[in-house]
Order: C-alpha cells, then structure tokens, then sequence
C-alpha cells in the first residue's frame, strides 16, 4: 500500500469514529486533522471538503457492507430463507469487525437524510439493500416458505429497522450483551415472523 494510500485509510478511519461520535455536522475538519496528526493542507490533498469525504464512507459502506453481502449471500446454496439467515450472520459478523463503519449510517441517517448533498447517496444504499432483501423475501414466497400475505417492500424495509434497531442497541449496551444470544434473538423474531403462518 502506498503511503499516500494508507493516508488516506486513516483520514477516512478518523472520519468515520468522529461521525459516529458527534455527527456530521458536529465533526469539524480540524477535528479530524488533529486525529490523524495532519495539516489542513494535507488532508484537502487528499479529499477537497468534508462532504466529499462523507461521500467517500458512503461509498466504502456500500462496497464492503451492502455489494459484499449481496455478493456472499448470492453464493450461498440454499432456500430463501437460509439466504436471509446467511445475510444476519454476515451482518453480525461485518459489525464486529467494522464497529464503527456498521454504525455509522445507523446513525448519520436521520442527520443527513434531509441533506441536499447526501440524500441521494444515502437513498441508493439504502434503496439497494431493500431491494435485496425483499427480493429474497419474494423468492420465498414463491418457494412457499414465507407467509403470501407479507408485503416483500414492507418486510424489507422492517428487516433493516430491526437490523438498524439492533445495531443501535449493541452500541449502547455491548457491556452487558451477550453477541451471539442477540443475533439468535433478532434472527428467531424476525425469521418466526416471516414463516407464520
């Protein structure tokens, strides 16, 4: 890796635990320069403003979080439903290797969704990962494994509530919760809801 290229990884790195912790906009440049022991002028060689910056975690989120795990679970044999429980534990264990870039449009999302800048990017990742979920749903259905009478788009877009609600949590409470007694909860509520008859 260049020098110039690991750089880069730390700025973005810096930017991503800082956004967590006090938002976008409560994230100055300095902020992020005084993390990673850079000049203003070495950090706008590498990106020209905060938003591009932004856009560029979006991006790394999308392409290491939503394509890798469209990608695995695609790859995965079985039934619609065992895909749906591959995407949980590929979910699971992305968050504890990427903490903070898990949580990171978890919780920019309500900052930033009204944000001219960012809303379009936001939407497309967002707007990805529903459309993979519910398709799976869709799948079965037609595989007769899931209840006709749910809405894919609904299901979907609970399925990542839940997700986001459950990352959220783990956040707040990983201290005291035990990771793998939690996604066994999240995965029997949401599976047991899909198949009920």
């Amino acid at each position: 890796m260049k020098r110039s290229d690991e750089t880069e990884k730390r700025i973005i790195q810096a930017a991503i635990e800082l956004f967590v912790r006090n938002g976008y906009h409560g994230t100055s440049i300095n902020d992020i320069t005084k993390a990673v022991g850079l000049t203003k002028g070495a950090l706008y060689a590498h990106f020209n403003s905060k938003g591009e910056l932004l856009l560029r975690i979006i991006q790394e989120f999308n392409a290491k979080y939503i394509i890798t795990m469209i990608d695995t679970v695609n790859n995965y044999n079985g039934d619609a439903v065992a895909k749906l429980n591959c995407a949980i534990s590929f979910s699971s264990h992305f968050a504890l290797e990427n903490p903070d870039l898990c949580l990171f449009l978890t919780f920019l999302t309500t900052e930033l969704s009204t944000d001219v800048d960012f809303e379009p990017a936001l939407k497309a990742v967002y707007r990805a990962y529903q459309n993979f979920i519910s398709g799976l749903v869709k799948d079965g259905i037609q595989q007769g494994l899931i209840n006709k009478a749910l809405d894919p788009e609904l299901a979907a877009l609970t399925f990542m509530a839940i997700h986001d609600g459950v990352l959220h949590q783990w956040a707040l409470n990983r201290n005291h919760i035990n990771g793998k007694n939690y996604v066994r909860t999240f995965r029997s509520i949401f599976i047991k809801g899909l198949t009920a008859a």
